[in-house]
């Protein structure tokens, strides 16, 4: 007993005019003022508009998902609904570019709106408690399975991919200000996989009520910077950015009180208060837990599982699957061009001649030629919505599409474009090839959706392991004969710091 005596020497005196900090609402138990309850009626209505897809496409794809073949990019489809799109403006930075902010206000006034009639009809309701709780835990599973979606595309880099070899020979006035970020992220694998966890961790911390404060603060911080370097490089996704880190700041907004008191004026919180919901009936325990570990299994390791089978078996959503030629990925040049037998010299200005050559991993040919064609800005777009717009002169969606055809066991690799072809003037073409290796024919494809219909077949011959001689049919029919070898160039994008450099 005598270890219970608190030593006089260790007592501190206490003021008399001290009073412990009083919780005030919302967070507490007593009423709420007016300007409180107006306040929150806003913002559960925002939140409400938000996290909910109230869009009729989102739940057609959803009820026709086939089980049997779900994919990771299903999955994503889910998690990447944005707020209501009540105007679509087309602009150079794409569906989501800055006019779209109109949305989110739009939002906002319509809250503000449903609000002022909640204001009317409610006057005996003292404190809204538990529905501040609930909107949270909307806000708090609608922003942790988004960022953990989000965060799955560069932990397995899918969506900022290493350049092509075509890239890497296209110049940088050629392509687009997304193309040349992602570019460059993509070009360390080790930063992007960074990226992933920065957003990926916030969604993993956002599922813990203890930790949810804290992920969502860091969600905020990250998807504002996305938003930023999203404006900068006409990326098309700060909107959506934006709407993640508004969520965010909600969630963060409740406690900021009790972190000012802590941080700011150094107080503690002597009286925190919190409610939760009490469940008394087993039942009602059962189906919470049983609720949380359906959602949290769902779309987290399994998501995780599926964006990792992907990435390590061929489902990478922006790199073709389809093996290329052996030993053929490189740069060429063009040492000889025949059209009808007919030799053609080097012209920057011709407009059939082929200026270069490249051959990827996959099965993939490029050749660049002063020919322009229509590009896709790779731009981005909400498939959902995007695909039934009629209005798509700057948002090619369907663009992206090998997922869909793997799924109809087409040619996958005719969907997966973006990433060659998106972003980038039309100089260079780019072809998928079908390769017979026993009559040595390529069946060639136009890549770019707004030319499908050009096609090629071309034999091909290797005489040595550095040349490579391709003769046949071009797209208009014409006769040509290309002779290729191989240009080891360096790139010092590629190069990096890998190689010292002295300065003197």
């Amino acid at each position: 007993m005598s270890e219970l005596i608190t030593h006089p020497d260790d007592v501190q005196e206490i003021p008399v005019d001290y009073q412990p900090e009083k919780p005030t609402a919302p967070g507490s138990s007593k009423a709420w003022t007016t300007n409180q309850k107006v306040a929150f009626r806003i913002g559960f209505l925002y939140m409400l508009f938000l996290c909910i897809p109230l869009y009729s496409a989102f739940y057609q794809h959803l009820f026709s998902l086939k089980w049997g073949k779900i994919t990771y990019n299903d999955f994503q489809t889910i998690v990447a609904f944005w707020p209501p799109q009540i105007i679509t403006i087309e602009s150079e930075e794409g569906v989501f570019g800055i006019l779209n902010y109109i949305n989110l206000i739009l939002v906002f006034a319509g809250s503000v709106a449903g609000a002022g009639i909640w204001t009317a009809i409610d006057r005996k309701t003292l404190s809204y408690d538990k529905l501040y709780y609930w909107i949270r835990v909307l806000a708090r599973y609608r922003l942790a399975y988004g960022m953990i979606g989000w965060g799955c595309k560069k932990i397995f880099p899918m969506q900022m991919v290493y350049p092509t070899v075509g890239m890497l020979n296209t110049p940088f006035i050629d392509m687009a200000e997304k193309k040349l970020y992602w570019s460059h992220v993509g070009v360390s694998f080790g930063y992007t996989v960074f990226l992933g966890f920065a957003e990926f961790i916030p969604g993993i911390l956002l599922l813990h009520r203890k930790t949810a404060v804290l992920g969502a603060a860091l969600a905020a911080v990250v998807t504002f910077n996305i938003c930023i370097a999203n404006h900068a490089y006409d990326a098309g996704v700060a909107v959506p950015a934006a709407y993640f880190a508004i969520i965010g700041l909600f969630i963060t907004w409740y406690d900021l009180p009790k972190i000012w008191n802590l941080i700011v004026k150094e107080r503690d919180n002597l009286q925190p208060y919190h409610y939760y919901p009490v469940l008394n009936q087993t039942s009602q325990r059962r189906l919470k837990a049983a609720t949380k570990a359906v959602f949290n299994i769902a779309f987290v390791p399994v998501t995780v599982a599926l964006w990792g089978y992907g990435f390590f078996y061929g489902n990478n959503y922006n790199i073709p699957s389809t093996p290329g030629l052996p030993d053929a990925k490189s740069y060429y040049q063009v040492s000889e061009f025949r059209l009808n037998n007919k030799v053609i010299p080097y012209s920057p200005k011709d407009s059939i001649r082929w200026q270069d050559a490249t051959f990827e991993g996959w099965s993939s040919l490029s050749y660049k030629t002063n020919r322009g064609a229509i590009a896709d800005r790779m731009i981005g777009y909400s498939p959902l919505r995007v695909t039934q717009s009629k209005n798509r002169k700057l948002n090619e969606a369907s663009s992206q599409n090998a997922d869909r055809l793997a799924k109809q066991n087409k040619p996958r690799d005719l969907g997966v474009t973006r990433w060659e072809v998106g972003g980038m003037a039309g100089e260079r073409r780019y072809f998928y090839y079908k390769a017979d290796t026993v009559k040595h024919i390529l069946y060639l494809q136009n890549k770019n959706i707004h030319y499908k219909n050009e096609k090629q077949v071309l034999h091909y011959s290797r005489p040595t392991p550095n040349r490579i001689i391709l003769s046949g049919r071009n797209e208009f029919k014409d006769s040509i004969y290309v002779v290729l070898d191989k240009d080891p160039k360096k790139y010092p994008l590629v190069e990096g710091r890998q190689t010292s450099i002295k300065a003197f």
